[in-house]
Order: structure tokens, then sequence, then C-alpha cells
């Protein structure tokens, strides 16, 4: 009887399609390679020309003028920035919770460096004058509430009382 030959081990034959696989991926290998390197020496450029830049930035004198304008437009910011952090609301709040039947606002000017507020109205007659006082006196985000002048109108048939009131504003109950 003859022996046996058995081979477990046999390889297949390659196919054609792999070495096709294998040739793409060592040449896109290759390319990441190359363009890797050329990164890293576009990076190594892109630093040189920084510290040249810096380099000439340290050795140019600060003039002052920029420094003044930049410390004037930084200055103009923090006063827009501490007009904005006042209580307008408690300001405008209040002067609607003191309204009367009786009274016309006229005007109302903020002095907000100052924060006070100067209030122009015209009343029937003295005493919705002093009534229209007395509430803004009640008001929380109003403190220090005077009357400054009035003025009766006698051109106009119901003979009027035109006054000012002076408060202050912004700060806890009134107070400075």
């Amino acid at each position: 009887m003859r022996a046996l030959a058995i081979d477990f081990q046999r390889r297949p034959p390659a196919h054609p399609l792999g070495w096709v696989v294998l040739l793409a991926g060592v040449s896109a290998l290759a390319f990441l390679l190359h363009a890797g390197r050329t990164f890293e020496q576009e990076e190594l450029g892109q630093q040189q020309r920084l510290a040249a830049v810096n380099a000439r930035l340290a050795t140019v004198p600060r003039s002052a003028a920029p420094d003044a304008r930049a410390d004037a437009s930084l200055a103009a910011a923090r006063q827009a920035l501490d007009k904005a952090k006042l209580p307008w609301n408690e300001l405008f709040s209040g002067l609607e919770a003191a309204h009367g039947s009786d009274v016309a606002l006229l005007s109302v000017s903020p002095e907000v460096t100052r924060r006070q507020v100067r209030i122009q109205a015209e009343a029937r007659d003295f005493a919705a004058m002093l009534a229209y006082h007395r509430q803004l006196q009640q008001q929380p985000g109003l403190g220090q509430v005077v009357l400054v002048d009035h003025v009766i109108v006698k051109d106009v048939p119901e003979t009027p009382v035109r006054f000012q009131i002076l408060a202050a504003w912004g700060t806890a109950d009134g107070q400075r």
C-alpha cells in the first residue's frame, strides 16, 4: 500500500486584488508620510517668522498717543457700563406707582453721576402737588424727595401749579 501524503498547510495562490490593495495601502502610507513632513517644515517656518515679528515688536518704542486714546475709550466704556448697571426699572416703577390723576409729568431728568433725578410736573392745585410729593417720598427706589420749586401758571384759565422735585435714586432706599 502506498503512503498517504496529506498536506494540511498548503497555501492558496495570491489573488490579484490582494496585491492591488497592498499596493494602494503602501502608496497611501508614503503620501501621508510626505504630507506630514511638509506640514512640519511649514510649521517650523511659521514659528521662525513669528519669532522674528515678536523680536521686531519688542524693539519698537510705544508711543503715548495710542495709550491715551485707549485710556479714553476704556473710561467711556466703563462709564457706559456704570450707567447700564443703575436700577432704571426701580426709578420708572416708582414714578409710575406715584402717579395721580391730577398730576401730569412734564419731564424726568436723571443726573447719573450724582444719582439724582429731577422731575418737572404740573398739578391742578396745591393739594394734588403735595399728594404727589408724599407718594414719591414713599417709593422704595427714591429717597430725599424735595420740592425744589413751584409756580402758579396764571395765563391758563384753570391756574395749574408747575413744580420741580429733586430726589436721590439708584442706591438702597435712596440713601448715599
